[in-house]
């Protein structure tokens, strides 16, 4: 059978169409990705952890900021988001480094302190007491919490221990899941 050619009017016209619609519903945001990934992200998409156990400044906080002021930033942190929430957090440590972004970005207005590497990892399914022992844990190493700091982080990790199990906590057993979540204590 033979094709029926087109006249040259009906071409225009076709070509002169609306274009093609789309009924499908729109999406808010794409789903956040099942591995660790590499992203790029600005300091409007992230926050730092609400359960960060560091109540002072780091004393290391102007070494840190002199070291990301002239060489950028090094190690950038490992970021989460909670499901349904906007904004992404710090993952494990680096809180203080976000506080000195957010500064720097503040101050000089360059992109290199406004954009940055991180590597997003998926919230687990224990997110809180992942993150809270690892912001433990980082800060611990890196910038010597106070005893105080140290002291209320280990109890709200009880507390997120207690929720996670419905029931109390003894202290040997709270020693015991903190090292086994990556943070050792006597």
């Amino acid at each position: 059978m033979a094709a029926k050619l087109m006249s040259t009017d009906q071409i225009k016209g076709k070509l002169l169409q609306g274009a093609f619609t789309n009924n499908a519903p729109l999406v808010g945001r794409l789903s956040d990705p099942i591995v660790d990934t590499p992203m790029v992200l600005t300091l409007d998409q992230l926050r730092p952890y609400d359960h960060n156990p560091r109540l002072n400044r780091n004393p290391r906080y102007d070494d840190l900021r002199a070291s990301i002021q002239s060489r950028g930033l090094d190690a950038p942190p490992p970021v989460t988001r909670r499901e349904g929430e906007e904004h992404f957090i710090i993952r494990n440590g680096g809180n203080t480094r976000l506080a000195i972004l957010n500064e720097l970005w503040r101050e000089t207005g360059e992109e290199r302190f406004f954009r940055i590497h991180c590597l997003f990892r998926p919230w687990p399914s224990r997110g809180e007491i992942v993150a809270l022992t690892g912001h433990l844990a980082e800060s611990d190493l890196h910038g010597e919490l106070t005893f105080i700091e140290r002291a209320l982080g280990v109890e709200r990790a009880r507390e997120f221990y207690q929720l996670e199990a419905d029931t109390q906590i003894s202290q040997r057993e709270l020693a015991r899941l903190l090292k086994q979540d990556g943070y050792p204590i006597s």
